[in-house]
């Protein structure tokens, strides 16, 4: 049975390779029995594509037309608004509402833990596979970042974890107590350290259609923005003035995504891949974009006539007008079903079937403000600072303009990453009771302006995670303890 399972594997992958111009475009085999599989370096290299492909529906894994990573890091922040008068869970997360039973929730903490599973699978079958060693290295350092980039995003929504580091073969190996968020954030760094030590610094004139992997450079930058939300300045700093200088800001803000043919670019450390000529395109951004703006371009877009997502008034105020990424990160439709603000940053024209834009899950304009962050008010912080604002044409600040650094700094940051993932992150790292005026202001704005509504919105400590999934809770018979206030 191994014989025939391994014959039957390459011959479909060498059937998928043929006319592929990207690896991560072959939808790679993660289904393979694997107590037959992943024994050496070729079944480990399909292995960890499985990986990569399990990350990629990670982030396009959709809802009611919308992404669900989406839903709980960017519509939870005053970034995003979403159509209150859709579906009671569908708006709960933006509302601070959510309950126990609550699918948008449930179906992300699904499919984060199924790619952490992959990834496991991986990285145990490196420590016995066959075959160049160095090549079995690089491909558990990918697993390692993967796995190390969700569990990220998880101790972030849920806070304590259960710790998976080995793949789950039966039902009851499933059921773990939560460890503390430290240990989960020294699992992270851990991972991090591992797979930076073990990736290249690129993969440019490869032989194997590699480019799009992860980096040194992408470990390094995760390592510094780990660090920087667990509060070890210094550690966040040392890590990622290894990555300073090694990318550079692209000329044009608009270029980032552009769509296809301008992916992995100089600005680019780490990507989520997707094609639509593959059957692997990205549809959600075409529920950000009403048709009235859409169809002239080519494009699809929502017919909703209120959008799932869409930035909020506070947001679009609180750019300068001469901000160079405005048009390339919001729009105001003023006719057609949907009147108001819409997401434009991933729009690609002609694109029916979905998008060919990669998600571009780091780039060097982070690692810029976020180092700024790091050191502190500083002339050197200024001017990392002050990179990035040239490009967006404004001018030069310094420890003499407006408000505090921090509020300088979250500030660039909120305008620079608009609707990329960064913002509820981001909050997370203010003091709390700023954290909750900033997300009542905005809300209560929101409900009164878009729905005529008012909600009496008053936030607790208890709001700043997600509950966990019910159905973790009655799987593991009350092993898995769930988050206060839930």
């Amino acid at each position: 049975m191994k014989s025939y399972n391994k014959i039957f594997s390459f011959i479909l992958i060498l059937s998928l390779l043929f006319g592929c111009d990207n690896f991560l475009e072959i939808e790679p085999l993660d289904r393979v029995d694997g107590s037959s599989f992943f024994s050496d370096d070729d079944e480990l290299l399909i292995g960890v594509n499985g990986v990569y492909a399990s990350q990629r529906l990670v982030f396009s894994r959709a809802d009611g037309g919308q992404s669900l990573i989406y839903r709980l890091f960017e519509e939870r922040s005053d970034n995003a608004g979403a159509d209150h008068t859709d579906q009671g869970e569908r708006v709960e997360t933006d509302l601070f509402k959510e309950g126990t039973g609550n699918l948008p929730i449930s179906g992300l903490w699904e499919a984060m833990w199924n790619t952490v599973n992959l990834a496991n699978k991986v990285i145990i079958s490196g420590t016995t596979a066959e075959g160049d060693q160095a090549l079995v290295s690089r491909i558990v350092g990918e697993a390692k970042f993967i796995r190390a980039s969700l569990y990220f995003y998880m101790v972030n929504a849920w806070g304590a974890l259960p710790i998976r580091t080995e793949p789950t073969e039966d039902f009851t190996a499933t059921i773990l107590p939560r460890s503390s968020v430290d240990d989960v954030y020294s699992l992270i760094v851990q991972d991090l350290t591992d797979a930076a030590a073990a990736l290249p610094n690129s993969y440019a004139g490869g032989s194997g259609n590699e480019v799009g992997r992860v980096t040194n450079g992408a470990a390094m930058t995760l390592l510094g923005k780990v660090q920087l939300q667990n509060g070890n300045l210094p550690a966040a700093e040392a890590a990622l003035r290894t990555v300073l200088g090694r990318y550079s800001l692209l000329p044009d803000f608009g270029s980032i995504y552009s769509g296809a043919g301008n992916e992995n670019t100089a600005e680019s450390i780490f990507e989520i891949s997707f094609n639509a000529g593959n059957q692997t395109a990205w549809a959600v951004p075409q529920q950000f974009v009403p048709i009235s703006i859409a169809a002239p371009l080519g494009t699809n877009g929502s017919g909703r006539n209120v959008l799932s997502s869409y930035p909020t008034q506070d947001l679009a105020d609180s750019f300068d007008p001469a901000d160079l990424r405005i048009p390339h990160t919001f729009g105001t439709a003023t006719e057609g079903n949907y009147l108001g603000l819409y997401i434009s940053k991933f729009i690609q024209p002609g694109a029916t079937n979905g998008s060919d834009i990669n998600f571009v899950m780091l780039r060097y304009a982070d690692v810029l403000l976020m180092l700024a962050e790091a050191i502190g008010e500083s002339t050197e912080a200024y001017d990392l600072i002050n990179e990035v604002r040239t490009r967006a044409g404004l001018p030069d600040i310094d420890a003499s303009s407006p408000g505090t650094f921090m509020e300088k700094v979250m500030n660039e940051r909120r305008w620079e990453f608009a609707f990329e993932l960064h913002r509820w992150i981001d909050l997370l790292r203010l003091p709390d009771a700023e954290v909750f005026s900033i997300m009542e202001t905005q809300l209560e704005s929101q409900q009164l302006n878009k729905f005529g509504m008012t909600v009496d919105i008053s936030l607790t400590l208890d709001n700043l995670l997600y509950p966990i999934p019910q159905n973790e809770i009655d799987i593991s018979d009350g092993v898995v303890e769930q988050n206060p206030g839930y």
